[in-house]
């Protein structure tokens, strides 16, 4: 073999190396893309089961003939003020608090902690103490949704609640009237829309596309990432009517 055919096959090899070595990176890129997706999509299930769980209890009352202002009066606690008959309340932009008074002894709160100890729950349908009700704080803090200051989910980047509202404060006149980020004084929330946008554990290298991030921004004027920078994200929306509070 002469030196030139030999240099021809050196180089014959190495295009050979670098074109299954590219491949070998594409195919592990792709792989880690579709498991990051997997990642946000097992996520946002999760999220809607949370918050769907969350919200299904607000302003339940163990005596249903009850009125609300009997049973939810006025309350100030762990930064969460509730005027009277109020079950659902916003916060701040990333911040709800809602009430409830337990079902039965095996409920149990946000945090999975059992109210089997809370006075009252032997007798269903039964009158309840107030001071018992169950009062759960939802907020994102560090990229996590917390619930009274437990880790509900990782990798969150960003929430977003919208209130429906009836047009007085009567608690029989049950309908939405409107949807607003920030509920006035007297308005009572019968419905909430959320959004969360997630994001995956791990980046994803090589370039691809996205525009979730942008899409965000265009929905609610706020901009929480930048696109492109590695992980994977998703936007998961939702809404739910207040059982509780709705014909």
């Amino acid at each position: 073999m002469t030196l030139i055919e030999l240099m021809i096959a050196m180089t014959l090899s190495l295009f050979l190396i670098l074109g299954v070595t590219q491949m070998f990176l594409d195919g592990q890129n792709n792989a880690r893309y579709f498991n990051s997706q997997a990642q946000n999509q097992d996520n946002a299930r999760y999220a809607q089961q949370i918050l769907e769980a969350r919200l299904a209890k607000a302003g339940y009352r163990r005596l249903p003939s009850s009125r609300m202002a009997a049973s939810f009066p006025a309350l100030n606690s762990s930064g969460c003020v509730f005027a009277s008959g109020q079950a659902l309340v916003r916060v701040d932009a990333s911040t709800l608090c809602l009430r409830y008074q337990p079902r039965d002894s095996v409920d149990v709160d946000c945090t999975g902690a059992s109210l089997s100890a809370r006075p009252g729950l032997s007798k269903p349908y039964s009158s309840y103490i107030p001071s018992n009700n169950v009062v759960e704080k939802l907020t994102l803090s560090g990229a996590k949704l917390l619930c009274n200051g437990t880790t509900l989910l990782d990798n969150v980047v960003a929430v977003r609640f919208d209130y429906g509202v009836d047009a007085s404060s009567d608690e029989y006149n049950r309908k939405v009237a409107q949807y607003v980020d920030t509920p006035a004084s007297g308005q009572t929330v019968r419905s909430l829309r959320y959004s969360l946008l997630l994001a995956s554990s791990a980046n994803v290298s090589g370039g691809l596309a996205a525009t979730t991030c942008q899409r965000w921004q265009d929905l609610y004027g706020s901009k929480a990432c930048t696109d492109g920078d590695g992980p994977v994200r998703r936007i998961v929306s939702g809404s739910s009517m207040l059982r509780n509070l709705m014909p």
